[in-house]
C-alpha cells in the first residue's frame, strides 16, 4: 500500500471552477493566518459532514503547523497527525482504518474564477478503499471570510469518489 496521503492528495485534486458570470467583488489577498483558518474551517466543515465526531480524527503528519493551532483553536484539540507507515498500521485488512476513524488532510487555499470567493480541496477517508474529495468555499463578505456553497455564489466545483 503506497501511503493514504498520497492518494488522499490525488483524489482530493477538486476543479474549483470558474464564476458562471464573471461577477467578481474586491477581497483583501489571504495571507498566512488567514489561510490557515481557511483550511482549518474547510477541516472542521469535512469532519461535520463525514460525521467523525465520537471517532478518531487524523490527519497527515504533514499538516503545517499554522493549520494544526487553528484546528486547535477553532475545532479540537483530538486530531492525530499520522505518518504513512502508522496509517497502514491502523488498517484493517479490509482497507478501512480499524478503529473508525476518519482522516482528513486539507489543501491550500485556491482562487476561483471570483476575487471574492476562494477554495480549499478537502481529502476524507475512512480507509485505503473509501476516499472522498469535497472542495469547500468561502466568500468576502466585505467584512470577513464566510463559509459558502457553489449554489450561494455561482462557482462551479467537481468533488471525487472512490
Amino acid at each position: 500500500m503506497r501511503g493514504i496521503i498520497g492518494v488522499l492528495v490525488v483524489a482530493s485534486l477538486l476543479g474549483a471552477g470558474c464564476s458562471q458570470d464573471g461577477t467578481s467583488e474586491s477581497a483583501p489577498e489571504i495571507g498566512d493566518s488567514t489561510a490557515a483558518q481557511l483550511q482549518a474551517r474547510a477541516f472542521q466543515r469535512a469532519c461535520l459532514d463525514m460525521i467523525c465526531p465520537g471517532a478518531p480524527i487524523y490527519a497527515p503528519d504533514s499538516t503545517p503547523e499554522a493549520v494544526r493551532q487553528a484546528i486547535v483553536g477553532q475545532f479540537t484539540d483530538e486530531v492525530q497527525y499520522l505518518s504513512d507507515a502508522e496509517l497502514e498500521q491502523l488498517t484493517a485488512p479490509d482497507g478501512r482504518f480499524s478503529d473508525s476513524a476518519t482522516m482528513i488532510a486539507v489543501e491550500g487555499v485556491r482562487s476561483t474564477g471570483r476575487d471574492d470567493v476562494k477554495s480549499v480541496n478537502v481529502g476524507i477517508s475512512k480507509g485505503y478503499r473509501d476516499l472522498t474529495g469535497r472542495t469547500y468555499l468561502f466568500l468576502w463578505n466585505d467584512t470577513e471570510w464566510v463559509d459558502t456553497t457553489p449554489d450561494a455564489v455561482n462557482v462551479t466545483v467537481t468533488s471525487s469518489v472512490s
